[in-house]
């Protein structure tokens, strides 16, 4: 077996669970992670990593293009927070004054770069919107602006029309316990930021510096500094989301599968099915993933058609979900359909143009 020289994660996950399932498992390339080679029962198929083999190029390519998908998932009435694609700062500043008052802030970011490079949360000025927009020019020509959205964020991964699997984002906050200073609580998160797992070690917290100027900020808006006391059960936060770089926030990831509500699966599967995509990660930002998603209190941000299943299997806090399990199985059933790119089927749940469940 050669799990121990695989450097990507998410196919050692795949690799470990074949292995546990008796499924050969094999590097495509000798010395290239890009594609693994699975058989079972005389069955072989090639994978890219979550990327299956039933995958259409057009479901690929419209989930890469977040103007595209979006658009679809608006057409089949789902709730998509407004947007617009823009190249100049005063198309920009057009975009966020036609916005409700109360809900002028947006999130910046290139139109077809990956993750959550260029993207700045929360833009709420001029200033922040010109600088923003110059930190997502260096990635792409054409920058999207979006209402920014209050709440949390949510990943549904839906695989073959089923929700098998919700984790929720948050940013990483410290609990007091009466006689730490708040740098002694970052020190001893660090501390246990990095976990060992069957696949090996597994960050799921990346550093917190005591000496980062947002953080310091952050604390200072609470009245508080590093050298602080708090008390025990005392919630301190330790990072603000307004015109903050996605990409710095520190996260936590918490299993919460079991929360999310009917009409919000019916939902998500629809969403993938917009995009043809049979492995897929929603990406939604809202105030509760037990109450039924609306424009009012959130939104689909994204359709994600190589979605990260690590943070399923191991989740900082919560249950562990066999999604890579599931994937498997799923790619060796028989007598499936070919996935259907730009179509959805009409589900027990509908909604109406605001995304609100009739």
């Amino acid at each position: 077996m050669f799990l121990n020289q695989m450097q990507n994660l998410q196919n050692r996950l795949i690799a470990a669970k074949a292995q546990e399932m008796g499924i050969a498992c094999e590097l495509l390339i000798p010395g290239c992670e890009d594609f693994l080679r699975l058989t079972q029962n005389g069955q072989t198929i090639i994978i890219n990593k979550t990327r299956s083999h039933r995958l259409p190029l057009l479901a690929g390519l419209l989930a890469k293009d977040k103007q595209a998908s979006n658009l679809l998932l608006e057409q089949c009435g789902l709730p998509v927070p407004p947007y617009t694609v823009v190249t100049e700062v005063d198309e920009a500043i057009a975009f966020v004054e036609q916005l409700p008052v109360e809900h002028r802030s947006v999130v910046v970011k290139p139109l077809d770069a990956s993750r959550s490079d260029g993207v700045t949360l929360d833009v709420r000025t001029k200033e922040q919107l010109i600088a923003a927009m110059k930190h997502a020019g260096s990635f792409s020509r054409q920058i999207m602006l979006q209402q920014y959205v209050a709440g949390l964020d949510y990943r549904v991964l839906v695989i073959d029309g089923k929700v098998e699997a919700v984790t929720c984002y948050r940013p990483v906050e410290l609990i007091g316990d009466g006689h730490s200073t708040i740098s002694e609580l970052i020190v001893t998160l660090n501390a246990h930021r990095i976990t060992q797992t069957p696949i090996g070690e597994l960050e799921q917290l990346a550093t917190i510096e005591t000496k980062d100027s947002s953080v310091n900020k952050e604390l200072k808006r609470q009245g508080y500094d590093t050298m602080d006391i708090p008390s025990a059960g005392q919630s301190i936060s330790l990072y603000a989301t307004e015109n903050m770089e996605a990409g710095a926030i520190r996260e936590l990831y918490s299993d919460c599968t079991d929360d999310i509500c009917r009409q919000n699966i019916e939902l998500c599967i629809t969403a993938a099915e917009a995009l043809g995509i049979d492995v897929a990660g929603i990406d939604i930002r809202c105030q509760d993933i037990a109450r039924p998603l609306t424009l009012e209190q959130g939104g689909i941000l994204e359709v994600n058609a190589l979605p990260d299943m690590i943070n399923h299997v191991y989740p900082y806090e919560g249950q562990s979900r066999d999604v890579v399990g599931s994937y498997l199985n799923y790619l060796f059933a028989t007598q499936k359909e070919p996935v259907r790119t730009g179509t959805y089927t009409q589900r027990s749940v509908d909604y109406d143009v605001t995304g609100n469940p009739k």
